[in-house]
């Protein structure tokens, strides 16, 4: 199929990351000669037909920017096949021969579901920080989100030091672990708790407990916001009482996006 003009959108979760790949996608179809267009806040303008003609003056000095030019947001409406349906035709109307899509597994799952039921051309760039998308090594904005929360814990292990104290630092990633593990490991941190194991704390406790034998004074755990236990707001108050330690909790949240 000859392609003349593609749309693209972001959606779900933002993702550092998001606009250089609108970038990358734009210039390289200006390149080819294919028009571009942005549709605005994700699959909710794709199907109001709300979107801005992209060249490469429009994603010029985006690239070191956070978030989405596009705006983002979920759409739950997108879930019912008629309105997939209207989002087809208002594709055709907007005389769109196909259409990126940058977000993470819902919208993936969206997009599959816009080719299988109405023929539409579709490709798919992976933009979450969860880095829970099958088929991609990292995915758009994962690093990013490791490396803030690496700040972090550089930041928190100074004052630990000082004061003897142990933090419990919450990480994004829903029920994706991978953001915990790799931050983790590259922070150096006593112990992880994610949502794809269900026995660590006990590990975490003897852990921490035996490295206080040997005079260590502070320690930094790293809890996925989606473990079983609640977090860390739930894990905290387990292995603080079982060690006799005083503890705070630090939640990074959406500093992870940026």
């Amino acid at each position: 199929m000859d392609m003349k003009r593609l749309g693209i959108l972001t959606s779900g979760g933002d993702a550092p990351g998001m606009n250089a790949a609108i970038r990358a996608a734009v210039r390289t179809a200006t390149r080819l000669g294919v028009q571009m267009v942005g549709y605005l806040d994700g699959y909710s303008g794709l199907v109001r037909g709300a979107f801005v003609e992209l060249d490469d003056r429009a994603v010029g000095n985006i690239i070191q920017r956070g978030g989405t030019i596009l705006g983002t947001s979920r759409c739950p409406e997108f879930l019912d096949p008629e309105v997939r349906a209207q989002a087809a035709n208002q594709m055709k109307l907007d005389g769109i021969d196909g259409l990126i899509v940058i977000g993470g597994d819902g919208s993936f799952r969206g997009a599959l579901a816009l080719q299988d039921e109405c023929g539409v051309a579709v490709a798919g760039l992976p933009g979450t920080i969860d880095n829970d998308v099958w088929g991609t090594e990292e995915s758009i904005g994962f690093d990013t989100a490791v490396n803030t929360a690496l700040l972090a814990i550089d930041q928190l292990r100074d004052t630990g030091e000082s004061t003897g104290m142990m933090f419990f630092v919450e990480v994004m990633g829903r029920t994706s672990g991978a953001i915990a593990l790799h931050t983790a490991v590259a922070g150096g941190a006593a112990g992880v708790v994610v949502p794809e194991a269900h026995a660590e704390i006990d590990h975490v406790i003897e852990r921490i407990r035996e490295t206080m034998a040997k005079g260590k004074r502070s320690h930094i755990i790293v809890v996925a916001e989606g473990d079983e236990a609640g977090g860390a707001f739930g894990v905290a108050p387990i292995i603080g009482k079982a060690l006799d330690r005083p503890y705070r909790v630090v939640v990074l949240g959406h500093t992870q996006r940026g």
